[in-house]
């Protein structure tokens, strides 16, 4: 036993040198990146664990299964916004919809941001059917949307893939902009961390980066769950700017 415990340190160690040494991937790269991947297999990158022959209908159901699972069943979220029918919200690293499809369902409006054009481009003209879905492409730091335009931000295995912990707090810090006062941000960030010589790289989190990177922010950290897991998601609550 302590020598596994050893090593796991050893094997961190070695990571966060090696991740040290390695350049940081700028956004352009990564707007690169996520272009080159959508082109090539767009439901994949954005869903693997099907692997690469994943159907429309695996697809779809893995989006509906993620989206009962992280939004329509969550207590805190239906105490806080509840009725959705009413609420605008915001989906941060939409992809080609996978998600974006079934908040259509029961929210007012849905708004989806990617960095990459192509998932852009894609997700448009898979869900075109729906009239309160609305796709634009950013930079990958800001939104195109006017402050307090939405009472819930929502992001699920996107922040786990930005470059570094200073894209993170500027997406936060946009998030506060967007959001209304007491509007609601569910967010997961990569609670467990990896190399950057892998495509999927980003930075980790524990509770206590959460609240140091947020202390100058209006934000209240309603809850946490998962820290030290592969998805480590938090609440946060935007406090009122009157």
């Amino acid at each position: 036993m302590r020598y596994n415990t050893t090593m796991k340190k050893i094997k961190s160690l070695l990571r966060k040198t090696i991740n040290a040494l390695l350049p940081t991937e700028s956004l352009g790269k990564s707007k690169e990146k996520w272009n080159s991947l959508a082109g090539k297999n767009a439901a994949y990158y954005v869903m693997t664990n099907y692997g690469e022959g994943i159907t429309e209908q695996q697809f779809r159901d893995s989006g509906e299964k993620d989206y009962k699972e992280h939004v329509e069943t969550d207590a805190l979220l239906k105490e806080e916004l509840s009725p959705f029918t009413e609420k605008n919200v915001l989906e941060i690293g939409c992809g080609i919809g996978r998600i974006t499809e079934f908040f259509a369902k029961n929210f007012h409006s849905v708004s989806g941001v990617d960095i990459s054009e192509e998932m852009i481009q894609q997700g448009t003209k898979r869900l075109a059917s729906h009239s309160n879905i609305t796709f634009k492409a950013t930079n990958g730091v800001s939104f195109p949307f006017s402050n307090k335009a939405f009472d819930f931000v929502f992001s699920f295995i996107v922040f786990q893939h930005m470059p570094d912990k200073k894209t993170v707090t500027k997406n936060l810090l946009e998030i506060a902009r967007v959001l209304k006062d007491d509007g609601i941000a569910k967010i997961q960030l990569r609670g467990l961390p990896t190399s950057k010589r892998r495509w999927f790289y980003g930075p980790a989190f524990v509770n206590k980066d959460v609240e140091k990177m947020i202390a100058t922010m209006p934000f209240t950290l309603l809850k946490s769950e998962g820290e030290g897991q592969r998805y480590f998601w938090i609440w946060l609550r935007k406090n009122s700017t009157h």
